[in-house]
């Protein structure tokens, strides 16, 4: 072997494995033999039989596959010699050589986290694959091609067999996880398995292109000083290997797919290689496969799911940069400072906080966070279309006039937005006074001065949903095409993260919520009932439910009819809501029954509740007066510690009730996300009404705000350099009061650099950019720039 495979030292093996001979599994003999037969391209029909032959094992499934319906032949096969010229040369050789593999390597193991029969499905997926790209781009052996893509991941093997650390726990947690396979093995093992894998098929003594294909399949192989068969074998196995997790069918469950090498496009140029055909082609030979090894692969419907499951996945982590590093550690209270303002790795920073977001305003909330940190916009927002009126609506705003502008719609087609929507394409003005496009209604309502602007469409299948646009730059400098072309790339890495998170949201609503009252359903109060420690912590020692039910309502549909009992059911809904207290949680639990979950509530609460209900219930007048006098009331009240006693409960008062048809259907999101995002946002505000003292200040006078506290720290003005000492007396997660020397002068609109300490156990380290907004003597007020999404140690410290 050449020293260009750069493998591992025996040393390095030891740190990472258990070299116990005896357990160490070792390459089957008849598969050695294959192999070398493979060299000769004389080998005959006979010598391949004869080989087979050695193994009983092997030469009875092969003549069970030869005589399987599959082939429909007319006789019965008794002889090997027989079987092989039905079957072929080729075939028979990877037949033998995969059942010898099989069974002597991947099929023994322990760990119930490693799910073999998984495994050796990826495996036998990325060598039928291999061969067929392959044979595509007339690589001189496809058959060796198939014996690479089978061998590429046997490194896992040595780990979950000899590794000193738990290999089963280490892929118990993958599936959380957004970084990289190989890299997470390196940096916690110690080794990746590629290395481990080049390692002991090179102890095996097996041909050194196979070696170099397991030692490079994830690794940059252009400056080894390999030869171009081999840098083609390497890119055939990757590129496999990478199809194969994007139908569903990795060797585990994880979250990053691997990464392709730059080279591997050069090698194998997926534009110019048909891989839908090789993935049809692969699916019919897997058919074969599935009768030899005598399980089932995934059918054409699973594989429709894993493919999407695996495309979820693919938005959460960018493969088309990597960089390493955790850029959202960095950024939870530090700004990106003026010397770094374009991340290492955008791609990779948007996947790991793209991939925590839960809803589609929290996925628009991080893409804007990192606009503010690459681009320092002094205003930027996303206007979203109304699919109605075709209208633009500034649904996410930030920086200057944000307030002012939330939701300030923008007629169809006007202004750079407009027709960037309109088009579709991305936009640069260096000087909106020379582009007739420009208007400049919104400048006149906020009295801004616009003098640059980037934008760029969002879309998903080639629909258009709406612009990101960014106005100004603070250091006044006018933007881009660099800085559109980076926009642009975020915009698309964004509309698929918007496009999983909207379905992800709607499906389950779908699952959770009653479609007609959109109240929770009972599969969300089973879910909530089940652990029986956070119920406790959610409703207390004490707790009361009150369990309403509507008598009669299946005769009540047969003689009003379904329309006017809907109605009924919704404005029974309505009067829940509006009697019950915040906390309180209601559920529609069957067609004709409610459920109320009252926390901290003793029985007199729980009476008070059901009066209140009975009040609004006698006060209906017109039709629905008879359909709610039919209503019976139920109240319990338990101790915490008892909840695990609720299901039976609720079941033997229910247990006439018909449980709910869930019917309903996802709306297209074009058609729909601009009135989510609307919804989103004023539940948001109605909780901070509620729930906050954040109030900023508005007036002339400042009034309190956030938390009162007395903290040191300092400033830097950013137009001029100036720098000096504060005083925070006030501080949100959005503003800060300080006071600051009257010596200098700060005008409102400046732009200031704040650092300063928290009084907390930690003495966290604060920093922010700042806008000023008011000044009264020596007390300024400011709001943050861009602040993010996640502040945990200021969160922390605001609400403890």
């Amino acid at each position: 072997m050449t020293d260009k495979l750069n493998l591992p030292s025996e040393s390095d093996i030891q740190a990472v494995l258990t070299l116990d001979r005896d357990n160490l599994p070792s390459f089957p003999q008849v598969a050695a033999k294959l192999l070398e037969l493979s060299k000769d391209d004389t080998a005959s029909l006979e010598e391949v039989a004869k080989i087979v032959e050695t193994d009983p094992g092997i030469s009875i499934r092969v003549l069970e596959l030869v005589n399987s319906t599959f082939y429909g032949l007319n006789r019965k096969v008794t002889t090997l010699p027989d079987a092989v010229v039905i079957l072929g040369l080729d075939e028979i050789k990877k037949l033998a050589l995969g059942m010898a593999i099989f069974e002597k390597i991947f099929k023994t193991g322990h760990t119930k986290e490693f799910n073999r029969l998984m495994f050796w499905r990826h495996s036998l997926a990325v060598a039928v694959l291999s061969m067929k790209i392959a044979q595509k781009i007339q690589y001189q052996n496809p058959e060796e091609a198939y014996t690479a893509g089978l061998l590429h991941d046997v490194g896992k093997i040595f780990l979950d067999l000899q590794g000193h650390q738990k290999y089963g726990e280490f892929i118990k947690n993958l599936s959380k996880s957004t970084d990289l396979v190989i890299e997470k093995e390196r940096s916690q093992i110690g080794l990746g398995h590629d290395d481990i894998g080049a390692f002991f098929c090179n102890r095996w003594q097996l041909p050194e292109n196979l070696v170099l294909a397991v030692k490079y399949h994830h690794q940059s192989f252009e400056d080894h000083g390999l030869s171009e068969d081999e840098k083609q074998l390497i890119a055939i196995v990757s590129m496999a290997d990478f199809l194969c997790w994007t139908q569903g069918m990795g060797s585990f469950d994880f979250i990053r797919p691997p990464i392709l090498a730059p080279e591997v496009e050069v090698c194998v140029n997926p534009e110019k290689v048909n891989i839908i055909d090789c993935i049809l082609e692969m699916n019919k030979e897997i058919e074969k496969i599935s009768a030899f090894y005598q399980f089932v692969f995934p059918s054409t419907d699973q594989l429709k799911e894993n493919l999407l499951w695996a495309n979820i996945k693919l938005s959460r982590a960018n493969t088309k940069y990597y960089y390493q590093g955790d850029p959202t550690n960095r950024t939870q209270d530090t700004p990106i400072s003026q010397g770094e303002l374009l991340p290492p790795d955008i791609g990779f920073e948007l996947g790991k906080s793209l991939s925590k977001a839960k809803t589609v305003k929290e996925v628009l909330d991080i893409v804007m966070y990192q606009v503010g940190c690459i681009f320092q916009p002094c205003h930027w927002s996303i206007l979203l279309k109304d699919p109605k009126t075709g209208d633009m609506v500034f649904s996410v705003v930030v920086g200057t006039n944000s307030k002012r502008l939330q939701g300030v719609r923008l007629p169809k087609g006007e202004g750079i937005a407009g027709y960037v929507m309109k088009t579709g394409t991305p936009l640069v003005v260096d000087d909106v006074t020379t582009d007739k496009r420009f208007s400049d209604r919104v400048d006149k309502y906020t009295q801004f001065n616009t003098r640059s602007i980037i934008a760029t469409p969002l879309k998903t299948d080639n629909k258009i949903f709406g612009v990101i646009e960014l106005v100004n730059r603070v250091n006044e400098e006018t933007f881009s095409k660099q800085d559109l072309d980076l926009l642009a790339a975020i915009a698309e890495y964004a509309g698929i993260a918007i496009e999983r998170s909207y379905y992800h949201q709607a499906l389950t609503n779908l699952a959770t919520r009653d479609s007609l009252t959109g109240l929770k359903n009972r599969f969300s109060f089973e879910r909530i009932v089940a652990d029986s420690d956070d119920f406790l912590a959610r409703f207390g020692r004490v707790f009361s439910i009150l369990i309403l039910v509507i008598d009669g309502l299946a005769r009540q549909y047969e003689e009003i009819g379904q329309e006017k009992c809907d109605k009924a059911v919704k404005a029974l809904t309505s009067i829940l809501n509006k009697t019950k207290r915040r906390e309180d949680q209601i559920f529609r639990y069957a067609d004709n029954s409610f459920i109320a979950l009252l926390p901290l509530t003793y029985s007199d609460g729980a009476q008070k509740a059901l009066e209140r209900i009975k009040k609004a219930l006698t006060a209906i007048q017109g039709d629905d007066k008879q359909f709610f006098s039919s209503i019976t009331i139920q109240a319990h009240t338990m101790a915490g510690e008892d909840a695990g006693q609720l299901k039976p409960l609720v079941a033997q008062a229910l247990s006439k009730s018909k449980q709910l048809d869930q019917e309903g259907e996802v709306a297209d999101m074009q058609e729909n996300i601009q009135g989510l995002v609307e919804k989103e946002i004023a539940l948001k505000k109605a909780q901070d009404l509620k729930g906050s003292s954040q109030e900023q200040p508005q007036n002339e006078t400042i009034k309190t705000f956030g938390k009162t506290v007395f903290l040191q720290g300092q400033f830097k003005r950013l137009k001029t350099g100036e720098f000096g000492k504060i005083r925070v007396e006030q501080v949100s997660l959005s503003a800060v009061g300080f006071r600051i020397s009257k010596s200098h002068r700060i005008h409102v609109n400046d732009f200031l650099d704040i650092e300063f300490n928290l009084d907390d156990i930690k003495r966290a380290l604060v920093k922010r950019r700042v806008v000023v907004r008011q000044i009264q003597g020596n007390y300024i007020y400011g709001e943050f720039y861009n602040p993010p999404p996640y502040a945990k140690n200021l969160g922390f410290y605001i609400f403890n």
